[in-house]
C-alpha cells in the first residue's frame, strides 16, 4: 500500500489512500476505499507513486476522476463518492428478519437455525409477541424497510404470519413507511391456500433453498423421516412459476456442501431446467448442525473456489444463448461498478448487524443480524419486550462489531479488494473464537478474495465476460 494525503510543492493534487493489486508485467489494478479503480501499465504505477502523475495528462485526468488522485476543484466531488459509498450508515436497519417459529418439517444437514421437530413445543412465536416485534420494528427510524419471514420454516406457524402482515401493514400506513414483505420457505409445507395469500399481499419475493440436481439435494436437505425432498421442491417451484409468475419473484439458493463440489454444472444446468434467471452458489458457514457434520461436508477454501469458478463458467456459457446470472457475482460486480453500494449487509463495512438488519426470534429476542439467531445471548442486544431502538444501537456488541467490520484497524486496511467485500464477526466468532480476526486463517476472506480477483480479471481482460457482466447490471456496452 502507498498514500499521501499531502500536495507537493511540483503537483498540484494529493494522492488518495489507494492499495495495488498486481497481476503480472502491466496489469496493475489501483483501487481506493469508495470503490473506485484503475487499471494502470507499469509506467503509469511508478508515476502514481513517484507524485509525477502531472506528466502524462491523459493518466492525470483519469486519476483525477476516479478519486485516486484528488486536486481542490475535485475534492467536493470525491467527498460525495464517499458519502455515496456509506449512504447505508444513513438509514438505520432496513431490513427486519422475525421468525415466527423454530419448527421445521425437515433435518437439512447443514441448517444454521438448529430448526427443531414439527411436534415440538415452546418454539412458536405468540400473537402478544408478534404484536410487539412489529411495533418495535416501526420504532426504527428508516422510512424504507422489508420484512422477511424466516425460520425454522415459518409456514409452520403460517397464522402468525399472516397477523404480522395485517398489522405491520396497518401500522406502516400510520407511520407513513414504505413497507414490504419477503417470505423464505423450504416450500415443502406450502399449500394453496398460503400462497394464495401470499399472491393477494403482493409480497417482494419469495425464497427457497434448490441444492439440487436431485441426487444433490436430497444428500442435503432431508425430510425428518430421512426421505429427500427434491421432489415435493421442484413441484412447488414449476407451480410457482406457472400460475404465480406475475404474482411475486421465486428465487432459489443453494449452498454447496462436500456433497456438491463435482456437480458444478449439473447445479447450474438445473436452475435452468427449472425456469430461473439466476442461481446463487453460496459456501457453507460452521453454524448449526453444520457443526456436528462439518467433517463430513465441509471443504477448502481452493475446492469451494474451483467449484465456484467452474458454476461461474458453466453460467457464462449459458449467457450465450439467454442471460442468467450468478447472483452474488452480481452483488460484487455491483460494488466494484457502481458509487453506491447495493446495501447487501453480508459485504458491507461495517458490516449490516444491526445497522442494517435485525433479527427478531419467536421470544421477541433481538439479534444483531439472521446468522446470530442460534448462538444464545452472544450477540444478543435486548427483547421487544423491553428495549428501545437506541439501547440496541448502543448496544457494546453492536458498537464492537461495527468497529471490528470497518476494517480500519486490520490487514483489510492495505488490501486492494477491501472496498468490495466485508468482515462478518459472527463468522468469524465462530471460526476463531472472537470476533477479532485473523484473518491468514479465515476461510471467508479466501474465497472473497479469489472471487473478487477472478471477477476482476473477467471483467478486465475478457470481452465476452465484460459484455455479459454488464449485461446483468443494465449498463451500455
Amino acid at each position: 500500500m502507498a498514500y499521501s494525503l499531502f500536495p507537493v510543492s511540483n503537483e498540484d493534487y494529493a494522492t488518495n489512500k489507494y492499495c495495488v493489486k498486481r497481476w503480472g508485467s502491466g496489469r496493475n489494478l489501483v483501487t481506493v476505499d469508495h470503490g473506485a479503480w484503475a487499471l494502470l501499465d507499469d509506467r503509469e504505477l511508478r508515476l502514481l507513486r513517484s507524485m509525477k502523475v502531472g506528466k502524462d495528462p491523459s493518466l492525470f485526468n483519469l486519476l483525477k476522476e476516479r478519486g485516486i488522485i484528488i486536486t481542490e476543484d475535485s475534492v467536493g466531488r470525491v467527498a460525495e463518492d464517499y458519502a455515496k459509498r456509506f449512504h447505508f450508515l444513513d438509514y438505520g436497519p432496513t431490513l427486519h428478519i422475525v421468525v415466527p417459529t423454530f419448527r421445521c418439517n425437515q433435518k437439512c444437514i447443514y441448517c444454521h437455525s438448529r430448526s427443531q421437530p414439527p411436534d415440538a413445543k415452546g418454539y412458536d412465536m405468540d400473537e402478544k409477541t408478534a404484536k410487539q416485534v412489529v411495533d418495535f420494528i416501526m420504532s426504527t427510524p428508516a422510512e424504507t424497510m422489508v420484512i422477511e419471514f424466516q425460520g425454522g420454516d415459518c409456514s409452520m406457524n403460517f397464522g402468525i404470519v399472516k397477523y404480522i402482515f395485517g398489522y405491520a401493514t396497518e401500522q406502516a400506513e400510520l407511520k407513513d413507511k414504505d413497507l414490504k414483505f419477503s417470505v423464505v420457505t423450504n416450500l415443502t409445507n406450502m399449500n394453496d391456500e398460503m400462497l394464495g395469500f401470499l399472491k393477494e399481499s403482493k409480497i417482494m419475493g419469495l425464497s427457497t433453498s434448490l441444492d439440487g440436481p436431485k441426487h444433490v439435494h436430497d444428500a442435503n436437505r432431508k425430510y425428518i423421516s430421512g426421505a429427500g425432498t427434491y421432489d415435493d421442491v421442484a413441484y412447488w417451484i414449476r407451480k410457482i412459476k406457472s400460475e404465480f409468475k406475475y404474482a411475486f419473484n421465486l428465487n432459489a439458493m443453494t449452498t454447496v456442501t462436500r456433497h456438491s463440489l463435482p456437480y458444478a454444472k449439473e447445479i447450474v444446468d438445473d436452475f435452468v431446467d427449472l425456469g430461473f434467471t439466476g442461481v446463487w452458489l453460496r459456501f457453507l458457514n460452521n453454524l448449526g448442525f453444520a457443526q456436528s457434520a462439518w467433517q463430513e461436508i465441509s471443504y477448502t477454501p481452493d475446492e469451494f473456489l474451483k467449484f465456484w469458478r467452474e458454476g461461474l463458467s458453466r453460467v457464462l456459457e449459458v449467457n450465450k444463448e439467454k442471460m442468467f446470472q450468478e447472483n452474488f457475482s452480481k452483488i460484487l460486480l455491483m460494488k466494484m461498478l457502481s458509487r453506491k453500494d447495493p446495501m447487501f449487509v453480508d459485504v458491507q463495512s461495517p458490516c449490516g448487524a444491526a445497522i442494517g438488519q435485525l433479527l427478531y426470534d419467536n421470544k421477541g429476542d433481538i439479534f444483531t443480524c439472521d446468522e446470530a439467531k442460534v448462538l444464545g445471548d452472544t450477540f444478543r442486544l435486548g427483547n421487544v419486550k423491553d428495549s428501545t431502538f437506541a439501547d440496541v444501537i448502543n448496544h457494546p456488541t453492536t458498537v464492537s462489531m461495527l468497529n471490528v467490520s470497518s476494517k480500519l484497524s486490520s490487514v483489510c486496511d492495505a488490501c486492494a479488494f477491501s472496498p468490495y467485500c466485508g468482515l462478518c464477526p459472527v463468522d468469524t466468532y465462530m471460526s476463531q473464537g472472537s470476533i477479532i480476526p485473523k484473518l491468514a486463517q479465515s476461510f471467508r476472506c479466501k474465497v472473497f478474495n479469489g472471487m473478487i480477483d477472478t471477477l476482476f480479471q473477467e471483467l478486465l481482460f475478457s470481452e465476452s465476460s465484460r459484455k455479459t457482466f454488464l449485461s446483468w447490471l443494465g449498463k451500455p456496452l
